[in-house]
């Protein structure tokens, strides 16, 4: 997250407060006034600011069109906040970035009991076997190693894919369960880690 000047930080703090009492985000005029600013246009490059740097949300088309990201607000009870961490390739690797581009508040008891978890978007169809589809989230276990068989998070040269895990005496099978894709072969030596094993898949209707 960039680094926020001390005006547009009193301007968030302002509209996070007015939100949570009131329910409702302030207007542009309604910002203006409480911090003296005559132009609508120094306020909206104010919001702007906020926007680019994560800490609000502009809804456009609506006199009160300020949202605040979804981690400010408190999550009920016996529920659990589960950050969703970059993406997961489920066909072809791609780099799991490790930025948070949601989180996820969700019921506890659906959670393994380790509290060393993380959630991955998984991108494509590889896993379609074992009923893991696009735009699945997939909930990771940390941990390092693996049985046979299990669905991993495996990491390649920096990339990550889901899939199973086949190790043999001189190389590691990494099998998907859609019949299309070839097992991905790592041979000893290679760049290779295991990031966790599947936990459970969570599918946003």
């Amino acid at each position: 997250m960039k680094k926020v000047t001390a005006r547009q930080l009193d301007i968030y703090n302002y509209v996070k407060e007015f939100i949570l009492s009131r329910k409702y985000p302030p207007t542009i005029r309604e910002i203006g006034d409480e911090f003296g600013i005559k132009s609508t246009n120094g306020v909206r490059d104010a919001l702007n600011a906020l926007e680019k740097k994560g800490f609000i949300k502009k809804l456009s088309k609506q006199a009160r069109g300020i949202a605040l990201p979804q981690s400010v607000f408190p999550a009920p009870a016996n529920t659990a906040r589960l950050p969703v961490i970059g993406r997961i390739a489920a066909g072809t690797p791609i780099l799991a970035e490790e930025n948070i581009e949601e989180t996820l508040t969700i019921d506890e008891s659906v959670l393994p009991r380790s509290s060393k978890i993380f959630a991955l978007r998984v991108q494509g169809d590889s896993m379609t076997g074992d009923g893991i589809l696009n735009g699945d989230i997939a909930i990771i276990r940390m941990q390092k190693n693996a049985e046979r068989g299990q669905i991993i998070a495996a990491i390649i040269d920096g990339d990550a894919t889901l899939k199973r895990y086949y190790p043999a005496e001189n190389r590691i099978e990494l099998r998907a369960s859609n019949p299309k894709y070839h097992p991905i072969t790592v041979s000893k030596g290679e760049d290779f880690s295991i990031a966790g094993i599947l936990a459970g898949v969570i599918r946003k209707c």
